[in-house]
């Protein structure tokens, strides 16, 4: 059968899926590959996730005729390279570079009107964390032939082909204009826009694979490498495509990235990390964006069985998660590494991870509130089947009809739809509707929980204080 493999390589879950022309999963490899610690610094580890590549081609391609190879990758993250490879292994976004480092860079960043991305910690805004490989690196960073965003770093080691693509480059990076579809005036004055590739579409087809890559896999030195596209937007590609109507997409995983189709750019607030994303179109949409599943984790939830009634519990127990364990407080502002949990403290595994599915939930709530969301709201990924989050989702949000989409790997079915792009249907996504949960005094909890959210506001901890992963 003929398909197109897609290389799906998310930040905790790498993975390689055939897809058919109507949109059908049709085998998938799955692996986890963590960061290395070092040298030099906190860094991905490539030559793990290009050799786990290369093998799950070659296992996917003796199942199926393979006539294209598209990725799609996560954000914040880019690849210098010249003609031999990278000059510098490619930073985690994790990292927390150097506070005198951070206050160079508040005096260069564009301001938010012009990239529409707030500075966010750590690596998390990549023109702050090229800012300091440049100071840090200068004579590597000079060696640098191009700037090749995540996924098309990784079409560039399949094909050979450099290319840049607009949903990786609006991707909150600093980089990107997304109103003027143009490099921004700090990417022009540091240097970064001439290393940018020529920009190519999504859909657009690179080459052929190269004939070491084909060696290695078995695939068909015709096959087809696609210039690839950012792992939210290919997500949101399918229901641009597929759907006639929806207002909100909730794209969950690692990350919450909620896409309003409604909220002007211009009533976005950088303060609770709302930012636009450019779509596959380089049309600017505006976001909200905070580490859901990384926050669910740490708060105490881990996924298994949950009942209403653990929900209840938490609720009748006067228990609040506050925001936030991780350092971006997300639609919470000045919450970063602040989190904990007031009132009574949860009993075992069950009540912890209902006290922190009910922290998400509540958190993605704001995250909804910051971007005007509007109905009908769609969750998809990873917290699309999680135990009653889309019922929470749906009673924190009574005045919105909510859908759950059944297909478990929306992000890579939508770079699938990247193949053969034109000529065929795209499929209509399959979604379910989601009723509200029926909990007493959520309504009056959630209230509660604002407010302490809101009476725990102040300035971050000192640095000092901090967890550092220094470059």
């Amino acid at each position: 059968m003929t398909a197109v493999a897609v290389i799906d390589i998310g930040k905790t879950n790498q993975k390689v899926l055939a897809f058919d022309a109507a949109g059908r999963c049709l085998g998938v490899e799955r692996t986890q590959i963590a960061p290395l610690d070092g040298p030099p610094y906190r860094r991905m580890d490539d030559a793990a996730v290009w050799g786990f590549v290369l093998s799950a081609l070659e296992r996917i391609g003796a199942g199926f005729d393979i006539a294209a190879v598209v990725v799609t990758g996560y954000g914040s993250t880019a690849a210098l390279v010249d003609e031999a490879g990278l000059v510098l292994p490619i930073a985690d976004y994790e990292h927390e570079p150097p506070a005198d480092l951070v206050a160079d860079y508040a005096a260069l960043a564009p301001p938010f009107a012009e990239a529409f991305a707030p500075t966010n910690p750590a690596g998390l805004t990549l023109g702050r964390q090229l800012h300091w490989l440049k100071r840090a690196y200068p004579a590597e960073v000079a060696r640098a032939k191009h700037l090749l965003a995540h996924p098309q770093y990784w079409a560039w080691r399949l094909s050979g082909v450099a290319a840049a693509e607009v949903t990786s480059l609006g991707a909150q990076t600093h980089l990107w204009n997304p109103r003027t579809s143009a490099p921004t005036g700090f990417a022009e004055r540091q240097g970064w826009a001439a290393l940018l590739p020529p920009l190519r579409r999504a859909w657009e087809v690179l080459g052929p694979i190269a004939p070491e890559v084909a060696a290695a896999t078995g695939l068909s030195a015709a096959t087809q490498v696609l210039c690839g596209i950012h792992d939210s937007n290919a997500n949101y590609l399918r229901y641009l495509q597929g759907m006639d109507a929806f207002g909100t997409l909730m794209s969950t995983g690692t990350w919450l990235i909620a896409f309003s189709r409604t909220c002007p750019p211009a009533d976005l607030d950088p303060e609770r990390d709302t930012n636009t994303n450019t779509d596959a179109f380089g049309r600017p949409v505006a976001c909200a964006r905070f580490m859901l599943g990384r926050e669910f984790a740490l708060a105490g939830g881990s996924h298994g069985p949950l009942t209403a009634a653990d929900l209840q519990g938490v609720i009748d127990a006067g228990t609040q998660v506050l925001p936030a364990f991780t350092d971006s407080g997300g639609p919470v502002p000045l919450s970063g590494l602040k989190g904990r949990t007031e009132g009574p403290a949860p009993q075992g595994a069950t009540a912890r991870t209902a006290a922190a599915l009910l922290y998400a939930a509540l958190m993605s709530a704001e995250s909804l509130r910051a971007i005007r969301a509007t109905g009908p709201i769609v969750i998809d990924g990873g917290f699309a089947e999680a135990p009653l989050f889309a019922e929470l989702i749906a009673a924190l949000r009574p005045d919105d009809e909510v859908l759950v989409s059944t297909e478990p790997e929306g992000t890579a079915a939508g770079a699938a739809l990247l193949w053969r792009w034109g000529e065929r249907a795209t499929p209509v996504p399959e979604l379910r509707r989601v009723g509200a949960l029926g909990l007493r005094n959520l309504d009056a909890h959630a209230a509660a929980w604002r407010a302490a959210v809101a009476a725990s506001a102040g300035s971050r901890p000192p640095e000092s204080a901090r967890p550092m992963h220094k470059f």
